[in-house]
């Protein structure tokens, strides 16, 4: 086995990220207003529904240092359903498929209705799946890079 020097993580790439220079398939090459680190989603109300408590710590942090107000993080269906019922301005919304074994299908249908962009970040689904039970949305494989998430949600947000 080579020393761990040579090892190198493999990260996957998401479903509708450029590839070599060119815009996601399916969305306009337009990219959106440039703002400072530190600012791109502020103002922003970005819902995280993420039964994994680490991941969930490291998505508000990393959604908060980039000037967010986080709601939730939501860890299980009953909770994200509470907050998309009760809370009012959700600007946007990231979303774990597999929630400590229920699917988030019901919240991502109740935001579809309400007119909140958002996008799945999941280790479980399929992208054909979710593409097919929810067109036009982006799925993330976990581990997604920070800047790739705080990207398309700037790109997304309302």
């Amino acid at each position: 086995m080579p020393p761990a020097a040579h090892l190198h993580p493999v990260v996957f790439a998401p479903l509708r990220l450029a590839m070599a220079g060119q815009p996601p398939r399916g969305e306009a090459a337009a990219a959106p207003e440039p703002a400072e680190p530190g600012e791109r989603l502020l103002g922003k109300r970005v819902l995280i529904v993420e039964d994994e408590a680490m991941v969930a710590l490291e998505l508000r942090y990393t959604f908060e240092d980039e000037g967010a107000q986080v709601i939730g993080p939501a860890q299980s269906l009953m909770k994200a359903l509470e907050l998309v019922t009760h809370e009012r301005g959700i600007d946007m919304a990231l979303l774990d498929v597999d929630l400590a074994g229920d699917n988030v299908y019901p919240v991502a249908e109740l935001l579809r209705q309400r007119g909140v962009p958002f996008a799945f970040h999941t280790g479980h689904a399929s992208r054909s799946e979710m593409g097919a039970l929810f067109p036009g949305t982006t799925t993330f494989i976990k581990p997604a890079l920070p800047e790739t998430l705080i990207a398309h949600l700037q790109r997304i947000a309302r």
